[in-house]
């Protein structure tokens, strides 16, 4: 059985236990390269600043390693899926297949407590019809119509696709049967 390494970085700033691994960037290239050297398979983007920043990071990241798998944490919902899917495409596109998604079932601050579906099953099938969404935007040939019970999209459509953006590896958890 194969086994995969995976770093995920830590709060690293000696000084400060609030800086996240990602504040330095120049400081972060080096630590990047040590942990390709070292045989690490994947790295774990997450950074409390959220989605946006996170996709900033991975394509620093997938800029600055040769072989290293960038798993990029992402929320549904945060983003419209039809951005989404042109940021995740271009990212897919520089990295030669380097990209993975970490989604995560919600955001992980409060502050749009009250804009979020009520209720586990209801939170999952959002989920899912971003993740069917995003899907057809990378795979389909030419733009579509979709209104669905969380997402409306008219004339979707991404130009410019990832090589194999279409079957990027999305890694998902949870603590029941849904």
């Amino acid at each position: 059985m194969p086994i995969e390494f995976t770093h995920v970085p830590g709060k690293t700033h000696p000084a400060d236990l609030t800086v996240p691994f990602f504040y330095d960037f120049a400081e972060t290239a080096t630590k990047l390269s040590l942990i390709e050297d070292a045989g690490f398979q994947k790295i774990v983007v997450d950074d409390p600043a959220g989605l946006l920043t996170n996709m900033d990071i991975a394509a620093r990241a997938l800029d600055r390693t040769s072989s290293l798998e960038v798993v990029l944490t992402h929320w549904a919902g945060v983003i419209e899926p039809t951005v989404a899917a042109r940021q995740l495409a271009a990212l897919d596109a520089k990295s030669g297949a380097r990209l993975s998604l970490r989604m995560l079932s919600e955001p992980l601050n409060d502050d749009d407590a009250e804009t979020r579906p009520v209720g586990h099953t209801v939170v999952w099938q959002r989920i899912d019809e971003y993740l069917v969404l995003l899907k057809r935007l990378w795979s389909n040939d030419r733009p579509f119509d979709h209104e669905g019970a969380f997402y409306s999209v008219t004339g979707g459509y991404v130009p410019r696709k990832g090589p194999t953006v279409a079957d990027v590896t999305i890694r998902m958890g949870g603590q029941s049967g849904t």
